[in-house]
């Protein structure tokens, strides 16, 4: 079974928090990053150097696996140093096809596009156990899928509707989940900020015509 890269790089944590972003462009190109903290259990293990500096090591470890794949990567020094994977994929499908993440965690993902409208859904979601000596064992999985486009049904967890964000969380109990999204790419998303301001705009514009039309037609009575 293909491993998701990323995880490879903190196989020997006792658990781990991933944020992972999949940003769908207008042009359908899609950005895949992965940020990764590791479980203050990994450092108490190595308390003889600093976080940046085990991090840093274990994905040296891994370094060609990520080249293999053309992986971008590199550990972000802070007070929490973290690790951040990514890569860019030509299409949704190519997307689907290649990432190891999806292939790891589901058993099966059905994409169709029948004119503007994209699906995504996935089958058979395989949890990271703890007594699974084959898996990766994950503190928290937050996927955030933001399409530039409008959603018309999902099963997320949370949505921000600011940056059309759409979250689906597995925790490390969690034992069945699916994640299902389904968008119109002849539809792009626009927040509501946008709206709000087309809609001030379009009002001074009513105003401002208006106004030009009293004042020139009692220039004319004149």
């Amino acid at each position: 079974m293909k491993k998701f890269v990323i995880l490879v790089i903190i196989c020997l944590l006792t658990g781990c928090s991933v944020n992972y972003q999949v940003t769908i462009d207008r042009d359908l190109s899609v950005l895949e990053e992965a940020n990764i903290k590791a479980d203050d259990e990994l450092y108490k293990d190595y308390y003889r150097t600093t976080k940046y500096n085990i991090l840093d090591s274990l994905l040296k470890y891994h370094e060609n696996n990520l080249k293999e794949k053309d992986y971008n990567y590199e550990v972000i020094e802070s007070n929490n140093p973290y690790v951040v994977v990514s890569k860019k994929y030509n299409n949704i499908k190519e997307y689907l096809d290649n990432s190891l993440l999806f292939n790891d965690y589901f058993d099966k993902i059905n994409y169709t596009k029948e004119g503007n409208i994209v699906k995504i859904e996935t089958e058979g979601f395989n949890p990271n156990l703890r007594d699974n000596p084959s898996r990766f064992y994950i503190d928290n999985l937050d996927i955030m899928i933001t399409p530039e486009f409008k959603v018309i049904n999902s099963n997320a967890t949370k949505i921000d509707e600011k940056t059309n964000t759409y979250h689906f969380m597995i925790k490390n109990d969690t034992i069945d989940f699916k994640i299902l999204i389904e968008f119109d790419t002849g539809k792009g998303f626009v927040t509501n900020l946008n709206v709000k301001i087309f809609l001030i705009l379009a009002t001074l514009a009513v105003i401002i015509f208006w106004t030009v039309f009293f004042i020139n037609k009692k220039k004319k009575e004149k």
